[in-house]
């Protein structure tokens, strides 16, 4: 029989669309999504799908299979009471405990997002009295709720992003959180237990921060480069006198080894040219982002790095670095991630999670319900609305796409998504963040305000090769973009390259080539733009 094919973009409140599955419907049939009911979108006839396209549905078809028969035959397991934290409220010893979620990992996600997160979490899920239960250390969390005559639980121990992994290889946890992208070994040896962790079933961006350098606010240095950065924290650069400052010794602030903001940091900053941090005193060194930013406050030669949300009292700097003009974190060049200090929070399952509560949090926390909560803790969340003009007026002083006269010709008069559509590491595949916000995408022109808007994709390469070579490359970038936003219907008016034009990172390094090679995405509502 003839079946027609349609795509659900109820984007938040249905995992067929969050996951951009193609449903199959007789032909002839009310074209409604079977899972949330939602009017579906009919698929346009596409000729030549990519094969990864096609092979990616099937994998989310069959991960959807395995799902439902998981929740159909398992119920979570109830588990004996568990001590309650010394100082923390009692219940009844007679009233079962019912362990939905484990997580593990970073202390930045940990300490304040998955609280709030899986507390909204269980609200949703029909939980009454919903609360949390600080440990006896700062690192550990329970959040319970009523449910019936059982008492839910979820326990939080964020004690680093290095501890998300081992966690999960151990079966100790259902979800890693990480503040810095798993590392090639650790995917090496996991992947034999937990399959393929940088895949799209199993990697998610739940929001996104900006590694901010902070110093006491009476410090006059207002930015640093990557290398006068790299050079402070090396120990080598030791008076502020030697970076513009008034003369004053530097004292150094960093997060402890299991921090993924520390890996984050020596990763980008430290080993990229080849430093090492300097050996600093047990007292100077922290598990707890809240206690960096306070020590660094209190002492008016002090600079540390730390997450946005942990600012605090302190100054944040701009960072520049070579043929790069110093920014300043803020809610667009973060989303962007164009700021250079910018990175991803992530949550990682496996790919089969045996746990049915697993696959339901990851859709919740990624959907429009939990992304205002990302916000409110001070995070940047993942939503694709453009930002307002008071957003941006900070941005464009710094901006350097704006000495490209193509860029501004191709820009003049659209509107700016807050997002770059990035790649693989040396690939031509989206990558997880990327793959998920095309069907932001569709969600947002999908709304009667953007009734017959038109996107503009420029693509941007990094400056290895030849002039010539990386505007092919650019042009070849925004093509794949518009390929994986076809199936959808969305309306493509400008497909451009601009090759190596306006660097937001360094060539000189692997990570700022990466940041580099992206494609923006701008929308224009109403006038016709000629095809490219």
């Amino acid at each position: 029989m003839a079946s027609q094919q349609g795509i659900c973009i109820n984007f938040g409140g249905c995992s067929k669309a969050d996951k951009h599955e193609i449903v199959n419907l007789p032909q002839g049939a009310d074209l409604v999504c079977p899972e949330c009911g939602s009017r579906l979108k009919v698929r346009q006839a596409s000729s030549g799908l990519p094969r990864g396209v096609v092979v990616a549905s099937l994998i989310f078809v069959a991960l959807a299979t395995v799902g439902a028969w998981f929740v159909m035959h398992h119920k979570p397991a109830q588990v004996a009471q568990a001590p309650t934290p010394a100082g923390a409220p009692t219940r009844a010893a007679t009233v079962p405990r019912n362990v939905l979620l484990r997580f593990n990992g970073s202390n930045t996600i940990g300490a304040k997002l998955a609280p709030e997160l899986v507390k909204s979490f269980l609200q949703q899920l029909g939980d009454t009295d919903v609360r949390i239960i600080r440990g006896t250390n700062d690192e550990e969390s329970t959040i319970e709720g009523q449910h019936g005559n059982t008492q839910d639980v979820v326990e939080i121990k964020a004690h680093g992003s290095g501890s998300a992994f081992t966690s999960l290889q151990a079966g100790q946890s259902d979800i890693g959180m990480a503040s810095r992208k798993i590392k090639p070994a650790e995917v090496q040896q996991l992947q034999p237990l937990l399959g393929d962790l940088t895949s799209n079933a199993s990697e998610h961006v739940l929001a996104l921060d900006g590694v901010a350098v902070i110093v006491n606010q009476a410090n006059s240095v207002r930015g640093l480069t990557m290398d006068q950065l790299a050079r402070i924290f090396a120990g080598e650069i030791t008076d502020w006198s030697q970076v513009g400052g008034a003369g004053d010794s530097i004292s150094l602030y960093a997060r402890d080894e299991k921090s993924g903001t520390f890996d984050f940091f020596n990763e980008s900053v430290l080993k990229s040219r080849g430093k090492k941090l300097a050996a600093l005193p047990a007292e100077r060194r922290f598990d707890d982002s809240t206690k960096l930013s306070d020590a660094v406050a209190a002492d008016p030669g002090g600079i540390g790095f730390i997450g946005l949300p942990y600012v605090g009292a302190n100054k944040a700097l701009a960072i520049g670095d070579t043929g790069v003009q110093p920014r300043r974190p803020s809610v667009m060049t973060v989303k962007t991630e164009d700021y250079l200090l910018s990175r991803r929070l992530y949550l990682y399952t496996p790919a089969t999670a045996k746990n049915p509560n697993v696959p339901k949090f990851i859709e919740f926390a990624l959907g429009k319900t939990a992304q205002p909560i990302v916000t409110e803790v001070g995070f940047i969340g993942t939503d694709l609305s453009p930002l307002p003009a008071s957003e941006l007026k900070t941005v464009g002083t710094d901006d350097p796409r704006a000495a490209s006269a193509q860029w501004r010709q191709l820009t003049s008069g659209a509107i700016e998504l807050p997002t770059r559509l990035r790649f693989q590491s040396g690939s031509s595949q989206l990558d997880t963040r990327a793959n998920r916000d095309i069907g932001r995408i569709d969600g947002l022109l999908s709304q009667p305000s953007y009734s017959g808007a038109k996107l503009i994709l420029i693509g941007f390469a990094d400056s290895s090769g030849s002039p010539g070579a990386n505007k092919k490359l650019s042009e070849d970038r925004a093509r794949i973009a518009g390929r994986e936003l076809s199936p959808y219907g969305v309306n493509i008016a400008t497909v451009a390259g601009l090759g190596a034009e306006a660097g937001v990172a360094s060539n000189e390094t692997p990570e700022g080539r990466e940041k580099n090679r992206r494609v923006e995405v701008w929308v224009r509502k109403g006038a016709t733009i000629s095809e490219r």
